[in-house]
């Protein structure tokens, strides 16, 4: 069964605009990523930001935490207090 990971971060007030500028300049690390199908970020409030990932299985979402810190440090100056990160069984659809 595939797994979805679910990374919901605060970010500071004034700084979505940025929050999203810097999860696009860390995109080019999901390639590094075994089992990663893709990813997605949404604004869920008013300064938060939750990302996304789709992978083949638990194992390959739990071994991308290493990967999804490092980007998420990229962005510490913007949040506030740590990012919460889970890990779901779930399907993915698409076309």
């Amino acid at each position: 069964m595939a797994a979805i990971s679910r990374t919901v971060i605060g970010i500071k007030e004034g700084n979505m605009g940025d929050a999203y500028q810097l999860v696009d300049a860390q995109s080019h690390l999901a390639s590094e990523i075994d089992g990663m199908i893709g990813f997605l970020a949404a604004q869920t409030g008013e300064n938060e930001l939750t990302v996304m990932g789709v992978y083949e299985s638990t194992k390959a979402a739990e071994a991308a935490t290493p990967v999804v810190m490092r980007a998420m440090g990229t962005m510490a100056s913007l949040m506030e207090g740590e990012p919460n990160r889970g890990i779901y069984p779930g399907v993915w659809f698409s076309e």
